[in-house]
């Protein structure tokens, strides 16, 4: 049972741990690990709460901007995905409007994911591709974006649901979330 409330709850405290990253100086293979872990979850559970209903059409199919970098033509697979400057295009970023829903989705199905650094050591984001996306792009993901995203999914707030019912299997669901 997904209780809006309670995972919105979690989000919070998962947030502040995030925010408190962006004061990290030492950053320990462990540490790394354990960020990514940390955005693995908070994605997850944005996920779990679209996938459940509980949160509006507007925040789930919200639209936010990413630098994309195009994969070179080279194949991405378990021994060269630790290489990603050898396999995506960092000199031809572009800007590429992805929904929060597909965002979640690079999260649940990564196959590359790994924290990106300012040259003075800060962390300031992440660099992700799903398994079905590793051939087209690798997606930037600024820590403090995924710190917006968190804000808006835990001040989202369902005022109306719209339910219909399948003629074929009876089956009651929502189709429009306000």
């Amino acid at each position: 049972m997904i209780d809006s409330v309670i995972w919105k709850e979690k989000l919070e405290q998962d947030l502040n741990t995030l925010q408190k990253r962006l004061n990290q100086r030492r950053w320990s293979y462990r540490s790394m690990v354990l960020f990514e872990r940390e955005l693995t979850l908070i994605f997850f559970s944005i996920r779990a709460l679209i996938e459940a209903g509980k949160l509006t059409d507007r925040i789930s199919h919200k639209e936010y901007k990413f630098i994309t970098y195009p994969n070179m033509g080279k194949i991405v697979d378990d021994y060269t995905k630790y290489h990603v400057r050898e396999l995506f295009d960092f000199d031809s970023g572009t800007e590429k409007n992805i929904s929060l829903k597909l965002l979640t989705h690079q999260f649940v199905h990564a196959y590359v994911i790994f924290p990106e650094f300012s040259p003075d050591g800060d962390v300031i984001g992440i660099l992700l591709c799903s398994d079905w996306e590793k051939k087209n792009i690798l997606i930037q993901l600024r820590t403090s974006l995924a710190i917006q995203i968190v804000e808006n999914v835990i001040a989202d707030e369902i005022k109306e649901m719209h339910m219909v019912r399948n003629e074929k299997t009876g089956e009651l669901r929502k189709v429009k979330i306000l």
